[in-house]
């Protein structure tokens, strides 16, 4: 209890009780094991979840404690000889009543209850009532809605480089190791501000000082971290969704460049008929899809699976490599020319000159060739 505020609550409880000696007096109190916290003029008790006005309260002093000093949680306290009933804050609730609500509500043999179980019960009992007023509040309901929505995305956002990497055998390329981030760093709201993984600091598993498991609702600093993030969510699930693209991409690339590693894909990937995901990649960055089958000869190929390989890896793209990409791609729009049409005729080509492009062009010279040769 607060020394400031101890004369003006012992006088007060005084003047309410049937003693006029305050030692006598004090004993004639004891907490009911209600509690309320002011959510704007509503609150709500820890007894089935009722709700009632404060301002109700036989006290008529709904935001304040008995000494008058302003409270959030509002501890119910009752005379066992007069039935009056009074409202004090945590800090003031006297060890004497915690010893008589032990003794009567919880049938603990007076004599054996000991300064140190009242202290326990303090820190756990009263720790309970705050807890589970919390949570029925709109702020605690507000908790729980918006850690559910963003969780999984803290779990992958509020992550830190270690500075070291390792071969993802998955992705076939080194990658930077991240780790869950314990500590937030910068100013709150600004650009700079990197912030503690919220899993982290309330419910995880690994961490032996998680919230939940300690005060058992959420401390200010964790609640503003958790509203700043779900304010974000827009820009935290587009970054997520161009990891998981380049993920995907990365894995439809390697299917063509590493004909081993494709046991190892999803099945969705190999159906596809199409590169889905190294598409859109592709549009992200302004560059033309391509796939293997752009390939017009051996160079092209090889070029192409470079390319492919790069463009996943995050690396940048020259204009001359840019360049050379648009050409590939448009060869394959444009009809064949006249002097590919003349020799595929001399080579004996039997099918629809008409359907020709350039690149279907250049690699059925290429194939009529190598057939040529083989008879040879």
């Amino acid at each position: 209890m607060s020394k400031s505020n101890y004369p003006r609550l012992t006088s007060k409880l005084l003047a309410l009780s049937n003693s006029d000696d305050y030692e006598e007096a004090k004993h004639e109190w004891r907490i009911t094991g209600r509690v309320w916290r002011l959510d704007g003029r509503k609150t709500y008790d820890n007894s089935n979840g009722v709700p009632t006005q404060v301002r109700h309260h036989p006290s008529n002093h709904p935001c304040k404690c008995l000494c008058g000093h302003p409270i959030v949680y509002h501890f119910e306290i009752e005379n066992t000889l007069n039935g009056t009933q009074e409202i004090v804050g945590s800090t003031c609730i006297g060890n004497w009543m915690i010893l008589r609500h032990m003794s009567e509500k919880l049938n603990i043999p007076k004599e054996t209850i000991t300064e140190e179980m009242i202290e326990n019960w303090k820190q756990e009992a009263v720790q309970s009532l705050v807890k589970e007023a919390y949570w029925k509040t709109s702020k605690g309901k507000a908790f729980t809605f918006m850690f559910n929505k963003c969780k999984d995305l803290d779990l992958r956002i509020n992550v830190r480089n270690t500075g070291k990497t390792y071969f993802d055998k998955t992705l076939q390329k080194f990658v930077n190791k991240t780790e869950i981030r314990k500590r937030s760093s910068g100013e709150y709201g600004i650009d700079n501000y990197e912030m503690a993984s919220i899993v982290w600091r309330w419910n995880h598993p690994d961490n032996p000082k998680a919230q939940i498991r300690t005060t058992g609702y959420p401390n200010e600093k964790l609640f503003s971290d958790l509203s700043l993030f779900n304010m974000k969510i827009s820009e935290h699930l587009e970054k997520i969704e161009k990891e998981d693209m380049e993920f995907n991409a990365r894995l439809e690339v390697l299917q063509d460049a590493t004909p081993k590693f494709s046991r190892a894909l999803s099945e969705s990937i190999l159906q596809s008929k199409e590169d889905r995901e190294f598409k859109r990649l592709c549009e992200s960055k302004a560059i033309p899809y391509f796939d293997m089958s752009f390939a017009s000869n051996d160079w092209e190929a090889d070029f192409i699976k470079r390319m492919r390989l790069r463009i996943t890896e995050g690396q940048a793209v020259s204009k001359k490599q840019s360049d050379v990409l648009v050409r590939i791609v448009n060869q394959r729009k444009e009809m064949a020319t006249e002097k590919q049409i003349n020799y595929l005729k001399t080579l004996g080509y039997k099918g629809d000159f008409a359907l020709l492009t350039k690149n279907s062009a250049s690699k059925e010279i290429d194939n009529m060739i190598k057939k040529k040769e083989k008879i040879q």
